[in-house]
Order: C-alpha cells, then structure tokens, then sequence
C-alpha cells in the first residue's frame, strides 16, 4: 500500500490557507506559504535525484528553514538526519559517516563546523549553506531558487524511512534509529489520542527547543489543527514573556532548566501572561520544587509528557489535574511522577533477571506498544536483541510504579551510585539539592 508523503501538510494548508501560521521575528507565514515553502525543498531535492535510497542530514537552529527541511523532507520521500548543533565537528562526522548522508543542508553559523567534518567524505554530493557556499556547491537560496512550488506528489510504503534519529552520539558509535512513515504516523496518532485539552484555529505555541529535535513533536499537531507556531531562535526569558503578551499565546513547551529561568526572570507587572493555558514539559526530570512554584504562579495549567526516541509519544502524561499540591502524601508526591501510560502503551518495572517487580520497587523502565515493538537500529546487528525482548522495549531507565499505575524515574541505570551497599539515584540527589534555598 503506497500514499503521498507529506499528504497532512497539503490537506491543512488547502483547511487552513492564507490564515496565519507561522511567526518568526518580523516574518508571518500562512497555512499556504509553508506548504508551499516545503514543496519548493522538496522539488529541490527531488530535481537533485534524491528519493527514499538518499538521505538528507540537517544543522540548523530554529528558523524558517527549519520547517522547509522538516516538512520538505517528509513531502520528497527522503529520510532526515537531523544534527545536533551542540556538536563540534569530530561528533558530526561520526554521524555522518554512519548515516552516509548525500547532502548537507546548514545554517551560516555551522560553515566551520560542518566543513571540517565533511573532509574526504566522498558520499555527500554537496553542501548547501544558509547564505554560505561550500566547494562548487550553490548556496540553498540558490538550490531553491529554481524548484517550483507544486505538490511534489510522491508515493511511499509505510516501511519507507521518514527519519534517522540519532541520540548518544558523545559516547562510542552513534546510536542511529530508523523511524518508517507507519511509525511516524501512529506516533502522530498517539499524540493526538493523549491530547486533553481542545487544541484548535485559537491556539498558538512558542517554540524555543530545536524544532529539528523534541519541539518537533508539537510542531506538527498544531500545524495540522489550524494553530499558530510561534519560532524562537533562541530561549530569552523576556522576549519570551512579551511574545506571550503581545501573540495571547496559549501553550508553552519547556525544558526544565527554562522554566528555572522563566520563573527567576518573571515579571508580571510588564507583561500579562494570562492567556497561557498549557505549560507541556519533559525531556529531562523536572525538580518538584521548581513545579510547585511554577503551579503557585501560572495555575494549574502545567502537563508533563514523558517519552523516548524509540517509542510512541507521550509514552506517559501528567496532565494538569493531576499535578496537586495539597492532600494525600501518596497523591501530592505524585508531581514527582510523570504521569500514567498513554493510551496503546503498556509500561513494567522489570529487574535484572526480568521479572515484574510490584508497585513500589524500582527496577528498569520497560514499554510495549507497536512502535516499541518495531523498533529498529540502522547499521547496529544486535542492538535490537539487546534492547527489544518478547516485544517489550528495555528503556534503561530506573523507575517505579505506585498502586495507581504512576511511574516515577529515578534515574539512568548507567548512574546509579552505590554507596556502602545501598542505591542512590541521582533523581533523589537532585531533589534534595532543590530543597536549598539558596540552589537555583
């Protein structure tokens, strides 16, 4: 069974049309515009004879050209590798190396970067910098400059790659993992499953994390619902504050250590923030001390979403009523948790020898869901043995259950301490680091 890749971007841009989309800075962009900005990528890549056997590796940090690549890509056929812009040039050739990507596509910022790591290289036919040149390769506005603009119409198989995710890139061999089109649209299909609140042509977003990596996830929903995506180039905790006044921006997604420096840096006698009725975070433990006080000055409004690069997203969701700061200690201790499964997710807590552990006993963090099941490894043999057993994904993280089905992450297995014969966890750690005054 073959379809059209990238088939959602055209359906809500033909919903949605010539409403606003996307802000970044000064520039506003309707439904129509970055589809049609996608297309012109995806053209591109297609007169370069890309297709499915190809892949296109992307360095870039939130602009528009982030959306042209993640939204042109998927249109083309063509899987993704995004590149963390965190990494100097020996950790991206790694990658490259392993993913054998046949173009580059790079922000100014990464030329020295990105042409060091690509030295001697011989499977990238060209590099095509945000307004810099490498080699006899043209510049991207040139690539795109003579591409039209038309739905490009390309037919996949749910098992055709629409990603290459790499992750533990700084340790040993990256870690690449394949996500196929299915995969990608039952991920899509979780997301929306899990959704509480009523996201619609009303809604708007900031996005400061890497669209190119976990801010992607919201990026896609509220495009298709109709909503408005807010593109920052970088976190500004007062910029963010005036966008919020200035936009009535409903929803935010925050890493922890951005809602430590939202909080410090609020100033709600310049800016009214009222209008947000969504804090979504994750990616990283949020400190229990720092959640009670962002729910003592934004609300309830806060939503947690914990969730992995080889399974469904969210696996888990705390949603806002949930997250209580006064009565039952069993129940208020669960702002530490990061919720219960989402729907179509099963999740244990197994020990070393694989056996259920009962509530309360921290053991590894382990999933069943069709994405957790299918998961796959590009170029590693092996790696899915070892990771994947009876179709239960072994995640490696240390965690518990309660009696209610909220699990709780304690940590890596990789950093548990053991001290005089007992584990500490280094969630434990940091929770108790928070508790002092005088540690932000």
């Amino acid at each position: 069974m073959t379809f059209t890749a990238g088939y959602e971007f055209a359906w809500a841009a033909r919903q949605h049309g010539e409403r606003e989309a996307v802000i970044f800075n000064d520039q506003r962009l309707s439904f129509a515009e970055v589809n049609r900005r996608g297309n012109r990528l995806a053209n591109a890549m297609i007169d370069l004879g890309l297709d499915r056997d190809h892949r296109v590796a992307v360095l870039l940090n939130n602009c528009l050209e982030s959306l042209d690549t993640v939204f042109g890509a998927a249109k083309a056929g063509v899987p993704y590798v995004s590149l963390n812009a965190r990494y100097p040039a020996a950790e991206q050739r790694k990658i490259l190396e392993d993913a054998e990507p046949t173009i580059i596509i790079a922000g100014p910022e990464f030329e020295d970067v990105i042409s060091a790591a690509v030295q001697g290289l011989d499977c990238i036919k060209g590099v095509y910098g945000i307004g810099w040149s490498h080699g006899d390769t043209e510049d991207y506005p040139t690539l795109l400059a003579r591409s039209g603009d038309g739905e490009p119409r390309v037919q996949v198989e749910p098992d055709d790659l629409i990603r290459l995710h790499y992750t533990s890139g700084t340790t040993g061999k990256p870690k690449g993992i394949t996500i196929p089109y299915q995969r990608y649209y039952d991920r899509q299909n979780n997301f929306f499953t899990a959704l509480e609140y009523g996201l619609g042509v009303e809604d708007s977003m900031i996005h400061v994390g890497p669209l190119t990596h976990a801010a992607g996830n919201y990026l896609i929903p509220y495009f298709i619902r109709g909503a408005r995506n807010i593109v920052m180039p970088h976190f500004e905790p007062e910029e963010m504050q005036a966008i919020i006044e200035r936009e009535k921006v409903t929803s935010l997604f925050l890493v922890p250590t951005m809602l430590i420096r939202l909080i410090e840096e609020l100033d709600p006698e310049r800016f009214d923030l009222s209008s947000i009725a969504r804090i979504n975070y994750g990616t990283a433990p949020m400190p229990v001390e720092v959640l009670k006080r962002g729910i003592e000055l934004f609300g309830p409004v806060f939503r947690e979403h914990y969730g992995l690069s080889e399974c469904p997203q969210p696996a888990t969701v705390l949603y806002p009523h949930e997250h209580i700061l006064e009565g039952a200690e069993e129940v208020v201790r669960r702002l530490a948790s990061c919720g219960r499964p989402s729907l179509n997710v099963n999740i244990e807590i197994r020990s070393a020898d694989d056996a259920v552990l009962p509530p309360g006993e921290v053991g590894e963090i382990c999933i069943e869901s069709t994405g957790a099941a299918n998961v796959s490894y590009w170029r590693r043999p092996g790696l899915y043995e070892e990771n994947v057993r009876d179709g239960w994904f072994h995640s490696g993280d240390l965690g518990w259950m309660d009696d209610e089905g909220y699990l709780f992450i304690v940590g890596r297995s990789k950093d548990m301490i053991i001290s005089g014969g007992f584990n500490i966890y280094s969630r434990e750690v940091e929770e108790a680091l928070f508790e002092h005054p005088q540690i932000m």
